[in-house]
């Protein structure tokens, strides 16, 4: 998988794009680490959580690494970098509505909590579930219904 363009980006620019058309307010949350340009009192808990929509930010460019725009704070004209891996959540502000993530800037961290030097593993080998029926075949598992 390594060189494979990560799905995030794609589905921050789809969040985006839904909020955009019906009128909603497109926030992102992403973790202070990942960010520039964002005056240190606007993040709480390490977090921040920011209107990216293009009444709110000028220039806004969204690509496979990061979220770039400029916007103001406190009446200043400031440009802002987001890296994608920053990220922990896109949402419309009026509906609630959108996707949240796991934060890709602190996979290390979070992969020597797990014990494991894996990036980020949802389970270890010793966690997986068993087969229910270990008499199947192991090379198909899918059933066709009708």
């Amino acid at each position: 998988m390594s060189g494979d363009i990560l799905i995030k980006p794609y589905l921050v620019r789809a969040i985006h794009g839904w909020c955009t058309d019906n009128g909603y307010s497109p926030y992102v949350s992403a973790l202070e680490g990942g960010c520039s340009g964002i005056p240190s009192e606007f993040f709480q808990n390490g977090k921040v959580i920011l209107n990216i929509s293009y009444q709110a930010t000028t220039n806004l460019l969204v690509n496979n690494e990061e979220i770039c725009f400029i916007t103001r704070f406190n009446g200043t004209s400031t440009r802002v970098e987001i890296g994608i891996g920053a990220v922990d959540a896109i949402f419309s502000k009026e509906s609630g509505q959108g996707l949240t993530f796991t934060p890709e800037i602190n996979k290390t961290v979070v992969a020597g909590e797990l014990g494991s030097s894996k990036e980020h593993p949802v389970l270890h080998d010793e966690q997986a579930a068993p087969p229910v029926n270990s008499n199947r075949d192991k090379s198909s598992f899918l059933r066709i219904v009708k």
